[in-house]
């Protein structure tokens, strides 16, 4: 779970805290996907915390199977350098896959469903068209990542919206890392995006399958207009399908 940003968006609402430590009805983003992953099996959570990084570890501290690992250079480097460290001290070498999400999303359980049953060795979810605003719009002919960016005018054509839940195979992993030790090699600093930078990049050599959930129920919290949206629709929605289970 990638939590290292400084989130200086929403710093009027939330104060010096971390997005992913945002409280909706007594949950917090982070702890709400905790709960999630359990209940979908996953019990071994790491997360990559930097800005007010003592939260998440008093957050961790009191959950079994989770943990904080710390991205010491947080406000000088980009989520793909977060991710790194985190693959690093996970040993993804080995033959597991990993779940990469971001702390500051919510979502239904089918969004965990949906990419964890994908047969594609490395696969990312998308939804459809949300309207949230700041969406990031993916290219992806015949079901695989081709591109992605904030612009949709930039890209050949839509396949659906960046959720922020990609699954990375052992050599999906190594890719992923391969590309960013590359790309600090040849700019000298870590400002490299794990999703627009990366994944595409990881992309044109591998395939990346894209998960596609058209009607998937889920927000990002990123700015005041995020929140309100999340408050206001995506959370209540989430209420309603807990309590028909």
């Amino acid at each position: 779970m990638l939590a290292a940003g400084m989130g200086t968006r929403l710093r009027s609402m939330v104060d010096a805290r971390p997005k992913g430590l945002i409280e909706i009805d007594g949950e917090t983003l982070a702890g709400r996907s905790v709960r999630v992953l359990r209940e979908a099996g996953i019990d071994d959570v790491t997360i990559v915390a930097g800005y007010c990084a003592e939260q998440f570890e008093r957050f961790a501290a009191g959950r079994p199977g989770v943990r904080t690992i710390l991205n010491d250079r947080f406000a000088t480097s980009g989520s793909m350098a977060s991710l790194a460290r985190a693959l690093d001290a996970a040993d993804a070498d080995d033959s597991a896959d990993v779940l990469v999400l971001e702390s500051d999303i919510v979502y239904e359980r089918r969004a965990l469903s949906a990419i964890l049953a994908s047969a594609a060795s490395d696969a990312t979810l998308l939804s459809g068209r949300t309207g949230a605003g700041d969406e990031v719009w993916v290219c992806a002919p015949a079901g695989q990542l081709q591109t992605m960016s904030k612009r949709a005018a930039d890209i050949p054509s839509i396949a659906g919206e960046f959720v922020g839940i990609t699954r990375l195979s052992a050599e999906g992993t190594r890719a992923m890392r391969r590309a960013f030790a590359a790309f600090v090699a040849r700019c000298g600093h870590e400002r490299m995006d794990y999703e627009t930078d990366a994944l595409v990049e990881v992309a044109a050599e591998r395939a990346i399958a894209t998960v596609l959930v058209p009607d998937l129920v889920w927000g990002e919290i990123d700015d005041e207009r995020h929140f309100a949206r999340v408050t206001g629709q995506v959370w209540p929605s989430l209420q309603e399908f807990r309590n028909a289970r």
